[in-house]
């Protein structure tokens, strides 16, 4: 099988991004080669792709020098086979630029079905084993004991040292590129993820080749300043109301990079939990460390051993631990991320201790049920203490979510709403004599919206609700989404000094030491996990490349490319929003013939003009509410004309369920570093109606 560069769809690129992240790649094969080790084998030619110092020599780090025709050993050759792969996934293709349109030649992805993909990928190995090569199996080829015996040390040595020609595995991996889903072409919207930002490629690539875990300044000296200025900036960004100050003005509290926005909830979750423990005496391990300093001097002497909740038990603490502690509930709205769903199964929690508010029609919470619902709780604390009562049956809030950006509907709550209500039930607490400090730790999940909060426009961050982040005690974003950093780059950050390493430290000893250089610098301690990736450095260089206003600038184009969207959908009766739409997602249906004909006879076929939505009074007149009959037919509509698209390369979009309709609908969202002019749009409208005319 050979590697067929040819094929592959390349991302159209200005010529600096491309030139960068060439330049980074061809470093990059050209080090490798340095370091990794060389031998005797024959190797492929990257002459044309190795920057040259000088006739046929390079001046290495050590002064020594390398000359450009030295060979390598095969896993060097495999990785360098590998850069260059990568390398011919960016550049311009088919002589267009992004002025002139887009490479619509190539598809979203050569589409097998799971069998087909199968019988390609995992052929079995022939007893002779002449295919091993060409399949993905990790079965081996045996040879007999009389083939063995007719071949020398050394070859019998190599054999089992590498198993393939390292030109053969590199075979292997171009299929790997070839037929898997090409997430940057401009017609992948099926995820919240999408094209791939260069500049965060290329910081991503660099921190790769350094291999390091984020965990302690010794082992990540330039990752970990790099994470807490990052963390510091977003801080100052959403929890403070200017930076004017500079560095005088510093954000007090934490942050950290997390592996995905679940995580981010579930530490939100954890730390809430946390918080109201100690506050409330029932958790026996509370010690402050505020210098970011671990008191080793509590910890079990066995290496590696972390302590346990039971070393700090302090007089204070001793009669509130004789009881148990009332059950937590958490709330969240019916918009809301499923992982808040995971999360408290992994806190243990009750799944009836996970309320779900109902949200308005436009998605948003309804915070005036949250108020109900969290007064029906307060009545239950009345009797708190009660000796009559059972320990099962006293409930108390401690966590609510707030959603920025809903994975389908693409809603914002009302965060300050929100804090008013959790806030006033505090200061009811202190009125009444309470037994116990109240506390409703407020998170903000803007794993897909949360980006906004680089917008400088007054109504994107009024609609987003963005300036009403630093009201709440936590916030998290995926710059992998919308900004289009390489997976997963996720921000998590608290407005409460100590908060995560509060809740998080346990001080293992041969890893935290006050003693080490740059302990007090240490990360790790603040998280739950141990090997921590090195994703801030995704961050900090889209930051630094295009700046505040750049990121920004991303961000208030996305919205208007889908105001373009929505006029244009508005224009073509196939077509109908099911929803309003907010900022960043558009949900709408297509309408075959005979399906239109339906609605025309029932005079349900919206209005339609070319003016825009906005944020009009008579939204409503441009969607319906799809009748039950008509909406299994229409259901059945989506699910093939996806298909359709899926198979045939042109497209892939998601058909997702929408509250308030009866049947699935498309929802469209502009992820990653995507341009998206009228030419994509007329396109992409086209090929549904073509594609789905005889439905």
């Amino acid at each position: 099988m050979a590697a067929d560069f040819g094929d592959q769809w390349m991302i159209v690129l200005h010529p600096s991004s491309f030139s960068l992240i060439l330049s980074i790649v061809f470093l990059l094969g050209w080090s490798c080669g340095i370091l990794v080790g060389r031998k005797n084998e024959s190797a492929l030619n990257f002459s044309n792709s190795t920057p040259s110092l000088g006739a046929n020599q390079k001046d290495c780090h050590d002064g020594s020098k390398t000359t450009t025709n030295e060979k390598f050993d095969g896993p060097t050759m495999v990785l360098r086979g590998s850069l260059r792969l990568m390398s011919s996934k960016w550049g311009s293709s088919s002589g267009k630029s992004e002025k002139d349109g887009r490479a619509c030649d190539r598809a979203v992805v050569e589409y097998l079905s799971p069998e087909k993909m199968n019988q390609l990928l995992f052929a079995k190995v022939k007893n002779n084993g002449s295919n091993v090569s060409d399949t993905f199996r990790l079965d081996e080829y045996a040879a007999s004991d009389d083939s063995l015996q007719k071949r020398s040390t050394s070859q019998i040595r190599d054999e089992t040292t590498n198993n393939m020609r390292p030109e053969s595995f590199i075979d292997l991996l171009s299929l790997i590129q070839k037929y898997s889903v090409n997430t940057s072409h401009p017609y992948f919207f099926n995820q919240l993820f999408g094209s791939l930002d260069p500049i965060a490629l290329a910081a991503e690539i660099v921190a790769l080749s350094v291999n390091t875990s984020v965990y302690t300044y010794e082992t990540a000296p330039v990752f970990t300043l790099l994470e807490r200025e990052v963390m510091n900036q977003i801080g100052k960004l959403v929890f403070m109301d200017d930076d004017r100050d500079g560095d005088c003005n510093r954000f007090e509290g934490e942050g950290l990079m997390i592996p995905g926005g679940s995580l981010a909830n579930l530490t939100a979750m954890h730390a809430a939990r946390h918080r109201w423990k100690v506050m409330n005496g029932f958790n026996n391990y509370s010690a402050d460390r505020g210098n970011s300093k671990v008191d080793f001097d509590v910890l079990d002497s066995e290496e590696e051993k972390k302590f346990e909740d039971s070393f700090c038990v302090t007089e204070n603490t001793v009669q509130q631990l004789k009881k148990l502690p009332p059950r937590l509930v958490a709330f969240v709205s019916s918009e809301a991320h499923y992982s808040f769903s995971k999360s408290a199964r992994v806190l243990g929690m009750n799944d009836e201790d996970l309320i779900v508010i109902p949200t308005h029609p436009d998605g948003r919470m309804d915070v005036n049920m949250l108020e109900k619902n969290i007064a029906m709780l307060e009545d239950e604390q009345d009797g708190y203490g009660d000796s009559n009562q059972s320990i099962e049956t006293k409930r108390v809030p401690f966590f609510v979510a707030c959603t920025a950006g809903s994975t389908v509907r693409g809603s914002f709550d009302e965060i300050a709403e929100i804090v008013k209500v959790c806030r006033d039930y505090e200061s009811r607490g202190l009125k009444s004599g309470c037994q116990y400090d109240r506390s409703i730790w407020v998170h903000v999940d803007g794993a897909w919206g949360g980006s906004a909060i680089f917008s400088s426009r007054p109504e994107v961050r009024s609609d987003t609700h963005m300036d009403e982040i630093k009201l709440a005690d936590s916030f998290t974003f995926n710059p992998h989404k919308m900004l289009g950093a390489p997976q997963q780059t996720t921000a998590f950050i608290v407005r409460h000094r100590n908060a995560l390493r509060n809740a998080n430290a346990a001080g293992a000893k041969y890893l935290f030491d006050p003693r080490k250089n740059g302990a007090e610098y240490d990360l790790g301690d603040l998280s739950y996990t141990c090997g921590r990736r090195t994703d801030a450095v995704k961050l900090w260089a889209m930051w630094k490349y295009y700046g505040r206003l750049g990121l920004g600038a991303r961000v208030d184009q996305k919205v208007d490319e889908l105001q373009l969207f929505v006029d244009e959908l508005n224009r073509r009766q196939s077509f109908c929003l099911a929803c309003k739409p907010w900022p960043f997602n558009v949900n709408f249906f297509y309408f075959p013939p005979r399906i239109r004909d339906k609605l025309m006879e029932r005079g349900l076929i919206p209005f339609h003009d070319n003016n825009r939505i906005g944020n009009e009074e008579n939204w409503v007149h441009r969607f319906i509410e799809v009748p039950e009959d008509i909406a299994q037919e229409l259901a059945e509509v989506s699910v093939t004309l996806k298909l359709r698209l899926h198979e045939a390369g042109e497209m892939i979009i998601p058909y997702q369920p929408l509250t308030n309709q009866k049947a699935d609908c498309f929802r469209l969202v502009l992820a990653g570093k995507k341009n998206f002019s009228v030419v994509d749009i007329n396109h992409i409208l086209d090929t549904m109606e073509k594609y789905g005319a005889d439905l």
